[in-house]
């Protein structure tokens, strides 16, 4: 197979398809979208536009979550997802809350890194208090032993340590660190010493680190 990945090295949703791609071993290409995503020469090869794209033997697909369950069924060792129904439903439904609160919370924060955040610290506040009251709820869903479903890890253990490390850098950088329950701290810790979540945490660190530098004054 010929795979391509499509997208920008601060998304987490990129970064939850590479850690698959690595886990599972496929060789492949990272390219950023001609362009910029969006644009009509990236849609001309990922229709969606939108990141990541993933282009396999000249077939487009988008939407990060179908793009980790392609993985998993092109190549099924080692799994990315619970052998048994009940588990991967679990894993799908943490999948779920990892996009739509964890990750949406910490998104949430961009806009205020690039505007003069300094000047609006009732935002800033209410931008990381977003993100805790996520972890909060989060802390309910998920017993680590030492993973989610158990001593195995699934994507659904792998896709959180890139999104809570970008939440925290952005917290850091506007003054207002970002508090991780000791327990969820001690999973994230566990996930990120996985080989393939180790190099994206690294890549996705050096282009936070990047993008922060863009927009601090003085």
């Amino acid at each position: 197979m010929e795979i391509v990945l499509y997208g920008v090295a601060v998304s987490a949703f990129v970064a939850k398809v590479r850690i698959a791609l690595d886990w599972k071993g496929l060789p492949y290409r990272e390219e950023t979208p001609p362009g910029g995503y969006g644009s009509p020469e990236y849609r001309a090869l990922v229709p969606a536009g939108s990141v990541p794209g993933l282009v396999v033997d000249g077939q487009a697909f988008h939407g990060s979550n179908a793009l980790v369950e392609l993985v998993e069924e092109l190549v099924p060792a080692p799994p990315l997802l619970p052998a048994d129904p009940f588990g991967r439903a679990r894993a799908r439904a943490l999948l779920d809350f990892h996009d739509n609160r964890v990750e949406a919370a910490a998104r949430a924060m961009f806009p205020l890194v690039k505007r003069d955040w300094r000047a609006e610290p009732e935002a800033v506040e209410s931008g990381v208090a977003a993100v805790e009251a996520a972890l909060a709820r989060l802390s309910d869903l998920v017993a680590p032993a030492p993973f989610h479903l158990g001593a195995e890890p699934s994507i659904a253990d792998m896709a959180f340590p890139v999104t809570l490390q970008m939440a925290e850098m952005m917290g850091a950088e506007m003054g207002r660190p970002l508090a991780i329950p000791p327990a969820l701290d001690e999973w994230r810790r566990t996930a990120s010493a996985l080989p393939p979540v180790a190099r994206s945490l690294g890549i996705a660190r050096g282009a936070m680190e990047t993008w922060l530098a863009g927009f601090r004054r003085g």
